[in-house]
């Protein structure tokens, strides 16, 4: 049984509030203090940097729980321990004992994925574990920890008709995260969100560029970061991670994965770092999914992170054609994402995803006829083939949830 067929169409309901969630872990005996925890938050880039500071940290010797969201392929992927799925027989088991207490408390769907976590988490006694905010922060069900350290990783706008259509009003929400008296890093020094931390009187704040720096940079192929912190240097730490602000997203999570060490009295190894930083992986984020023909993978699923994927592939890959293949879900704001797609390609080629909130093709052609369409994933493949020539990468953009159904069906490409 997966989780998601307990809600059906629940799946993406929302409901404010982190009352139920508590009384829920209240019966549980809490299992969310049996451990410590990091939060991170953000518009863009909060899976990524989750993926590297739970591979500092399990690098380091810590059995790490990895709690992130939404899947791509299967749903065991939200639950991790040491980058091991939960297995299906531990998953169904949870599922079962935890359906009365869904059902009496009406929980969410992610609410009872956190939940799920939680119980997880305690019972195979990890030391860290790492929880990725799923919407906003401060009433995320993640945020009944107390974390010995929070991240957000930015803010831009998204989720507006929740979070609110302000960036100082998005800000305020993923603040929610950080408490008074442990450190937080923030990825940027966005004034939206330095003035807000101040103003809640958080002692220690740790920002680009005034606290910690780095530079991204390649050699040949090879993508590379530069970082210093405090007294702390590394030149040259290879990343798999492809893009500009992949070399953020590390630079943000050793910030703090260092001072996660400083509250423990730990020195860095500075080989383990290297080894973590060149290990870490993480799907459908600027995932080169084919050399020949050129094929990248990114989840990029709002103006922001769109902007920023096209930058780095034509940085990346100078003066080469761009063909999108984008998919996105009904609630975006689907004008101003083809006004960034139709801006940066040559051509863009809408899919239909199969969830049933994702955009119709029906929904676009009276007012887009110039873009192409394909019925659905099936034909990418037949496209590909036909358009391909050196001078052309092929983007296949616009949700994680369709980056999913691609990652799913083998032979796409």
């Amino acid at each position: 049984m997966k989780l998601y067929e307990l809600f059906k169409k629940k799946v993406f309901h929302i409901d404010l509030g982190l009352d139920r969630v508590k009384r829920v872990l209240n019966e549980l005996g809490n299992p969310q203090d049996s451990f410590s925890s990091v939060l991170i938050s953000g518009t863009n880039g909060k899976g990524s940097t989750s993926a590297l500071l739970e591979s500092l940290l399990r690098h380091t010797g810590f059995k790490v729980g990895l709690f992130t969201s939404p899947h791509l392929v299967d749903e065991r992927e939200r639950w991790q321990i040491n980058r091991e799925y939960i297995s299906e027989y531990k998953l169904n088991s949870y599922i079962e004992f935890l359906r009365p207490l869904i059902d009496k408390y009406s929980l969410t769907y992610f609410e009872a994925s956190t939940v799920l976590a939680f119980l997880y988490f305690s019972e195979e006694k990890v030391d860290f574990a790492v929880l990725e905010i799923g919407l906003g922060g401060r009433y995320d069900a993640t945020n009944v920890v107390y974390p010995e350290v929070s991240i957000i990783t930015n803010v831009g706008f998204d989720h507006t008709h929740i979070l609110g259509n302000t960036l100082e009003k998005i800000a305020f929400e993923k603040l929610g995260i950080a408490r008074k008296d442990r450190p937080l890093v923030l990825g940027t020094n966005q004034s939206e969100l330095l003035e807000q931390a101040k103003e809640l009187g958080i002692k220690e704040i740790y920002y680009p560029p005034d606290y910690y720096q780095y530079e991204t940079y390649f050699e040949g192929m090879k993508q590379k970061v530069s970082y210093s912190f405090k007294d702390i240097s590394f030149r040259g730490l290879e990343t798999k991670l492809l893009g500009n602000r992949q070399g953020n997203n590390l630079a943000t999570a050793l910030t703090g994965y260092i001072l996660l060490m400083e509250r423990l009295g730990k020195s860095i190894d500075r080989e383990i770092v290297y080894r973590a930083v060149l290990n870490t992986r993480w799907k459908g984020r600027m995932e080169l999914l084919s050399e020949s023909p050129t094929v990248i993978l990114d989840g990029a699923h709002n103006e922001d992170a769109l902007k920023k994927t096209y930058l780095e592939i034509n940085e990346i890959f100078k003066g080469k054609n761009i063909k999108t293949i984008l998919s996105f879900m009904r609630d975006k704001d689907f004008q101003k994402i083809l006004k960034i797609t139709k801006n940066f390609s040559e051509e863009v080629i809408f899919v239909e995803m199969s969830f049933d909130r994702g955009m119709k093709a029906d929904e676009l052609k009276k007012q887009y006829p110039d873009l192409k369409f394909l019925k659905d994933i099936n034909e990418i493949k037949e496209f590909i083939q036909n358009e391909n020539d050196k001078n052309t990468i092929f983007l296949i953009t616009g949700s994680l949830y369709f980056i999913g159904e691609i990652l799913a069906k083998e032979g796409i490409v």
